[in-house]
């Protein structure tokens, strides 16, 4: 098997569904070639910053389109991309000191500046401006025109394949798993893009506030937690009005008491995931179907 960039996954979907909305993030709608081109931007922004190839992008976001801008920003200028979850920890300081940038989303500044200066990594950041806080901004850096920051690779080619936990082309995916987990990363990033389907984002997981964005985007296809479908489960009570879902993705299977009354509720089916094999260096983690709750529509 030919290795090849994590970044080809943007990248073909950019090429073949490039008018295709690829993010919704509240009022915000990215489509492919849009993100492509706003990651190859961030990319270059990346490289005034000292990034180069083989180098470690540290990335602290919530699930918000900068998340995927910059992971894929730092992907397509040839670093590897590592999301931290918990900003605090003496782990991820440890993990920091081997960095050579760190991109805080603005929401998490006051995290994204202890860490830094405990790991002693630049700090950069992204996001909404919040006032003055003398921290350099990655789109300040950026280049409006990146035809220089990264090439585009040459194939469209899937590098591990499609497997069960995949959307199809045409598939709104909503996503409440944390994007910078390796579980949201491989089934809801990447599987979602490289399928040309389309990725909602919800920062902030309420089953009530999860129900109205499902209605509101015509979600077909639902990942999250057994604690998130049983909240949903919680909030579709006495509700006339449910979602379509035409699959839903778990990392672990549903306790029956959960199970069999979410499929019923939602008549839809839960594809429970494990991981089948990892790639190094940044490539792409695979899962696959373990088996399937409910009988679906």
């Amino acid at each position: 098997m030919t290795t090849l960039s994590p970044a080809t996954v943007l990248a073909g979907s950019a090429r073949r569904h490039a008018d295709t909305v690829a993010v919704v993030d509240g009022r915000v709608r990215v489509t492919y070639a849009e993100l492509w081109w706003e990651a190859r931007c961030y990319g270059a922004g990346l490289r005034a910053a000292g990034v180069r190839a083989g180098d470690t992008v540290a990335l602290l976001a919530p699930n918000v389109v900068d998340f995927p801008r910059v992971y894929y920003a730092a992907l397509a200028a040839g670093a590897h991309a590592v999301p931290i979850g918990a900003p605090t920890s003496p782990q991820t300081v440890h993990l920091l000191r081997g960095a050579r940038l760190l991109v805080c989303h603005t929401s998490q500044l006051a995290a994204g500046q202890w860490v830094s200066a405990r790991a002693g990594v630049p700090l950069v950041t992204v996001g909404p401006t919040r006032g003055p806080s003398g921290v350099p901004r990655l789109e300040d850096l950026s280049d409006p025109a990146p035809g220089g920051a990264a090439a585009d690779p040459d194939t469209d080619d899937d590098p591990a394949g499609r497997t069960a936990t995949d959307p199809d082309d045409g598939d709104v995916v909503l996503s409440c798993l944390p994007l910078g987990g390796r579980f949201g990363q491989d089934v809801a990033l990447t599987g979602t893009f490289a399928a040309g389907a389309t990725l909602v984002l919800l920062s902030r997981f309420t089953g009530p506030a999860a129900l109205e964005l499902m209605l509101r985007e015509e979600v077909t296809v639902f990942h999250g937690t057994s604690a998130m479908y049983a909240a949903l489960l919680d909030a579709a009570r006495g509700r006339q009005t449910l979602p379509r879902l035409r699959r839903c993705v778990s990392r672990t299977p549903l306790p029956p008491a959960l199970g069999q009354p979410f499929t019923t509720a939602f008549a839809t089916v839960v594809t429970v995931a494990e991981e089948k094999s990892r790639y190094g260096g940044g490539r792409r983690q695979r899962w696959r179907c373990r088996h399937r709750q409910g009988k679906g529509r």
